[in-house]
């Protein structure tokens, strides 16, 4: 039953066009929509026919309504999409914003423009390409733009703070912008330019000017230069041809095909450019509030937002509401010719069934993940004698080289899968050397203690290890105050295959039983569970190797006589990083400020002691230990 309150204020919508807003008793913004006639839409909802549970929700939650009037449709579109971005409202599908998606930034307002991915698309005049389905989709497409042209990479701090190229500008990936004399604004423009045509999906164009250039190099006998476009050439054409020509006949356009089951569905768009099918983009979501045609018309204004690469033509599975006024919203948002269509036959209908088939397919497929997921939560909980599936699952693993910076990791699954956003790093800060069970027993002890301040604890625990681990960690816990907290250990079959039992498998430790449980290979529970020790594993390891490396480096500078936190510091700003630090030559080293060549020769020696330079040279005087000029 729809709240008086909200009843009252739907009686009193104009009966006009404009943007209405649900709000709860906390005068948060639960949805906002777009009506030709707002009265009337606003009842739809209230009126009970709707049988999704979304609407229900909705309408249970929210106690009011707002309405913003505007005189068209168009007016309407533009506005329900700067409020969903202002007031993200968790009943509207929120794309282009949402935190999943990556997108290319490349903001031609500055002197020499870089390829960067952000997750935020901002009314920034900059141009955005995206947005990509997967994380890494859109790292592939940076790395090979990155290779491909020799564009800068570095920050703009980093940038500014440079006096001669780096390295990348000596293996050929960077232009080096940075220091005046190595390239003009209108060659590093024609970069930019070439990488446009890539991103944009037109291939032939930026494969025949690469090769004008390549011949006109070749005539000016630069055949090194000639031999780099020719090679840039074939890679391109060796991406291209795994790419599935649709019609040489059709121009640029985006075909939508959207599947629904419940309250539940994926949208399918395929790109296609100059005649090929690219890689498939796709929403999934939970539904929302609307009619089809509603829901499709607030997706297109999303998904082709302010800033976004939009093709001349849309295919479309059926009409969006107000088409008239997207259109219009979307052809000026392009800047140029602009039209959708709603293909019944011919090669464009096949075009927009293909892609219904790709919704069809992935809906499925991400059913079967969630499916398993489901069933292994049950299964735990039923092992466990868990009152219900585990909704938040946390594992620890330690790391450390001979017992050397010790570190542990922290990661977390919610509802069977990563939540990378809680993973967590530490630094063991009171274990000295190799003790497992003392390191394991401080972080539980510094995780709950936060726990138990924020609130926020985990349904199951899971340890890496066997029944030492596990009695460590649950003694850890007993001394918190925590006893009751579920945990288990996940232990490795290492005594099994020393026998020859090479087809043993992971085994479960359950707290206060002697006897290992042992499931079955593929069984979801122990798949799940050594997802998740896995993961923890390679976190800890990476977090190992990034402080072992930082240690090292620290400890052979510091232990160098000359070389203080002002040079340290000078280092790191004149070469951008210590990976630059380590691979810098003598002469490199020389040219940071305060340091010159007998102090350089120094600091190679003690970053490379068992190697000699390049040109197998020293400074006349190199400087013994006690010689070492100091930092004032």
């Amino acid at each position: 039953m729809p709240h008086q309150s909200l009843e009252d204020a739907a009686a009193r919508m104009p009966e006009r066009s404009g943007v209405y807003l649900f709000r709860d008793k906390n005068d948060r913004v639960l949805y906002v929509g777009k009506a030709k006639v707002l009265r009337a839409r606003v009842r739809q909802y209230l009126a009970g026919h709707d049988p999704r549970a979304m609407v229900r929700l909705l309408v249970e939650q929210a106690v009011t309504v707002d309405a913003v009037l505007t005189d068209t449709e168009k007016e309407a579109l533009i506005l329900e999409s700067t409020l969903i971005k202002r007031y993200l409202p968790p009943y509207n599908v929120r794309l282009r914003d949402d935190k999943h998606f990556l997108h290319l930034r490349l903001d031609m307002k500055q002197p020499w423009p870089r390829f960067e991915l952000v997750r935020k698309v901002r009314d920034d005049g900059a141009r955005y390409q995206g947005p990509f389905s997967s994380a890494q989709s859109a790292r592939s497409t940076l790395t090979f733009l990155q290779r491909a042209f020799p564009l800068r990479t570095c920050t703009d701090q980093v940038m500014k703070g440079r006096s001669r190229p780096c390295l990348l500008h000596q293996l050929g990936r960077c232009v080096a912008p940075c220091v005046p004399g190595h390239t003009t604004p209108e060659a590093y423009r024609e970069l930019i330019d070439q990488a446009l045509l890539l991103v944009s999906g037109r291939d032939q164009e930026l494969i025949q000017r690469l090769k004008d250039r390549m011949f006109a190099a070749a005539e000016g006998e630069d055949f090194e230069e000639a031999a780099r476009l020719r090679d840039l050439v074939k890679e391109i054409e060796g991406t291209l041809e795994r790419q599935k020509v649709a019609d040489p006949d059709l121009a640029d356009r985006d075909v939508w095909g959207v599947f629904l089951e419940g309250d539940r569905g994926v949208a399918a768009i395929i790109p296609v450019r100059e005649g090929k099918m690219l890689e498939p983009e796709y929403l999934e979501f939970d539904d929302a509030p609307g009619e089809p045609g509603e829901r499709l018309s607030s997706w297109l204004n999303a998904w082709y937002g302010e800033g976004a690469l939009i093709p001349p033509e849309l295919l479309l599975p059926l009409e969006p509401s107000g088409l008239d006024a997207l259109t219009e919203v979307l052809r000026e948002r392009r800047g140029g010719a602009f039209r959708v269509r709603l293909p019944q036959r011919g090669e464009k209908a096949r075009l927009q069934r293909l892609a219904a088939d790709n919704a069809r397919d992935r809906f499925r497929r991400r059913n079967d993940v969630a499916d398993r997921r489901r069933r292994a939560l049950e299964e735990l909980a039923t092992l466990l004698n868990l009152a219900e599936p585990p909704h938040r699952i946390e594992c620890f693993d330690n790391s450390n080289f001979q017992g050397t910076n010790p570190v542990a990791s922290c990661v977390v699954f919610i509802d069977g899968a990563p939540e990378k956003k809680h993973y967590r790093h530490y630094k063991i800060k009171t274990v000295v050397g190799a003790d497992d069970f003392a390191t394991m027993n401080e972080i539980l002890e510094r995780r709950f203690r936060r726990a138990a301040e924020e609130g926020v604890f985990p349904d199951l625990v899971v340890v890496d290890g066997g029944k030492g681990q596990l009695s460590a960690a649950r003694a850890a816990l007993a001394e918190l105050g925590f006893e009751d907290q579920a945990i288990i250990g996940l232990s490795k079959p290492r005594t099994e295959r020393r026998k020859g039992e090479h087809d043993a498998v992971d085994k479960i430790v359950l707290p206060d039983q002697d006897e290992l449980l042992r499931l079955p290979d593929h069984d979801p529970a122990l798949n799940l569970l050594r997802q998740l020790r896995d993961e923890a594993h390679r976190f800890a390891i990476t977090f190992h190797r990034q402080v072992r490396k930082t240690n090292t480096f620290t400890s052979a500078l510091d232990a160098l006589p000359g070389v203080g936190p002002t040079r340290k510091k000078a280092l790191l700003r004149h070469l951008g990083s210590m990976k630059a630090v380590m691979a810098a030559d003598l002469p490199t080293l020389a040219e940071v400020p305060g340091i010159g060549p007998q102090l350089a020769w120094g600091i190679w020696s003690a970053l490379h002691p068992d190697e000699t330079p390049a040109d197998n040279t020293a400074p006349a005087a190199a400087p013994s230990a006690a010689e070492a000029p100091q930092e004032p």
